[in-house]
């Protein structure tokens, strides 16, 4: 028997998710994005000695996935993330001088929907104080992927950089809404999505050395893989078993490692809106807030390799608790596929130091799940908030 908070005054959302129809929305987001914009970002990009990847919440997910990708390439970049134990310096200000010395250009990537993403905006500040008082500023670059080109970090990236104009548009914030559904669903879907499928498109052209006119036909190759792996895997049992999981009553844990973990983030941050409206808590496994699993407790895990020992390990503790796994993995007859009570393989044969298809489909594979969840927890009689059904419904639409 499901239980839920007693809310339901009868009205359900309309329109079911045709995920053909939301994909495409995602693809044609990319699609539309100036040439001459991506020529000039690719360049800084394969130019610099070391990136730093900035941004918030999902969208920095999305490029966390590609920047580790250009770091585990054969002839790799060099990448620092602001939060490294070993940043030189406490503001990016302060430690220009040193990675400049260390590694040569520096890019400052942003991926930033609004333009105004706080943590970014202050890096950005910083290096653009810096630049504008250096005798080699040719060295420094602040480049944004941004739905709105009129923002402070718009102008910082214009000024000191290059930009790269995202579909989408920023839309007023409901009343109590969380920050993170003020461009409704879709449109930060198509953003946070498409941009990431662009930075991994920029990461496989650099791969082989290919000009920036590769980068979009890179893109529309790799679209017809993710559109597959979408449309196989919102019919497999892994996302009936998904979803039967999350619309009861328990706690759902996220895990992964490395980019694995940025896909688990991505997607616990939409499913946790629809599930603490249940009552319910979204946990991504390894972070300080993060409780020891109960009975009947869910755990998604997403695993290129599927033998991660830190991941399969917690595995075998779920397992021994009695709750149930439910894994996305790159590596078939793998230790964390036989661990899971259902699985769905997304097939990677992608060698050693070239940049993995696996973690962006993974991140697309998963995209839906929430839309789903809204749709099936209300069917059961839970009216949800204002902002997750204007959210569900954009995406619909």
């Amino acid at each position: 028997m499901i239980t839920y908070p007693q809310r339901y005054s009868g009205t359900l959302i309309t329109g079911t998710l045709n995920t053909g129809k939301y994909i495409e929305k995602i693809f044609n987001g990319l699609w539309q994005v100036d040439g001459q914009q991506i020529e000039a970002v690719y360049h800084d990009i394969k130019s610099a000695g070391v990136i730093i990847p900035a941004g918030e919440g999902r969208s920095k997910g999305a490029l966390s996935i590609s920047c580790s990708e250009m770091a585990k390439m054969g002839h790799g970049k060099m990448v620092m993330d602001r939060s490294d134990i070993g940043f030189p310096g406490r503001d990016l200000a302060e430690a220009a001088p040193v990675l400049r010395k260390r590694y040569g250009q520096i890019c400052l990537l942003i991926n930033s929907g609004s333009g105004r993403s706080l943590n970014p905006l202050l890096d950005a500040q910083k290096l653009g104080y810096y630049i504008a008082n250096s005798k080699d500023a040719r060295d420094f670059r602040i480049d944004l992927a941004t739905t709105v080109l009129d923002s402070p970090l718009g102008k910082l990236s214009e000024k000191y950089g290059n930009r790269l104009l995202m579909n989408g548009k920023e839309t007023s914030q409901a009343v109590g809404e969380p920050s993170e559904f003020r461009p409704f669903g879709v449109i930060e879907d198509i953003f946070t999505l498409s941009s990431g499928l662009l930075f991994h498109s920029m990461t496989r052209a650099m791969n082989v050395d290919a000009s920036a006119a590769q980068v979009i036909p890179l893109a529309k190759n790799l679209s017809t893989q993710i559109s597959t792996t979408v449309n196989k895997i919102v019919k497999s049992q892994l996302y009936e078993d998904l979803l039967d999981a999350l619309e009861q009553r328990g706690s759902c844990f996220f895990a992964g490692l490395g980019s694995s973990q940025e896909v688990t983030r991505m997607t616990g941050v939409r499913v946790g809106h629809v599930k603490r409206a249940m009552g319910d808590h979204i946990y991504v496994a390894g972070e300080t807030n993060t409780p020891p699993p109960r009975p009947g407790d869910v755990l998604v895990v997403v695993s290129n390799s599927g033998e991660t020992e830190i991941v399969a390990g917690l595995c075998r503790s779920f397992r021994k608790m009695g709750g149930q796994i439910l894994s996305i993995v790159g590596t078939a007859n793998s230790t964390i596929e036989s661990l899971s009570d259902a699985a769905f393989l997304i097939q990677n044969d992608t060698e050693p130091g070239v940049p993995s298809n696996f973690y962006i489909q993974a991140a697309f594979a998963l995209s839906p799940l929430p839309i789903f969840l809204v749709e099936r927890v209300e069917s059961k009689g839970l009216e949800l908030p204002d902002y997750i059904r204007n959210w569900h419904q954009s995406a619909v639409a």
